[in-house]
């Protein structure tokens, strides 16, 4: 009679085990190091808040009348900024507002080899497209150009009478 077969340990649990492990120690580490990061951005800020704070008071204020006085300046430079900020993000959403309200009209048109522009069936100079189709429709719409050219018209001659 043999003796029966010793049973063979599996080490997958354990390995996935340590690489858990190693994926949580790496994981603190790095918030570690951004939480430090931050703290370190947020002090700069701060000696810099404070240095601004102590060039705004004057240096011959002796009195707390004369330190309140510049306080109050500085409050008020404060407030003068912010509400300028204020007015330009306001200014910036009207815009984009507008933007967003006008509709976007596609122009197509095609370049014929003697520098002509045909739309719509009708053939006009560079100037005349710009004075009689660009220039009307820019008022109430943007615009998506689209240019088409026959191979036969070399590249040169279509740019300059874009």
């Amino acid at each position: 009679m043999s003796p029966a077969p010793s049973e063979r340990k599996s080490w997958g649990p354990l390995i996935a085990t340590i690489d858990l492990l190693f994926l949580v120690v790496a994981f603190f580490t790095l918030m570690l190091f951004f939480v430090q990061k931050e703290r370190e951005q947020t002090r700069m800020q701060l000696n810099q808040v404070q240095e601004s704070l102590a060039g705004a008071m004057p240096a011959t204020a002796e009195t707390p009348e004369a330190r309140g006085n510049a306080l109050v300046n500085l409050v008020e430079r404060l407030m003068n900024l912010q509400r300028e900020d204020q007015d330009r993000q306001a200014q910036a959403q009207r815009q984009d507002e507008r933007r967003r309200t006008r509709k976007t009209v596609r122009v197509n048109y095609e370049v014929l080899p003697g520098g002509r522009i045909q739309f719509e069936g009708k053939a006009y100079t560079p100037q005349e497209f710009r004075n009689l189709v660009v220039a009307p429709m820019r008022k109430d719409s943007w615009l998506a150009f689209r240019a088409y050219a026959p191979p036969r018209t070399p590249f040169g001659e279509v740019v300059a009478t874009r």
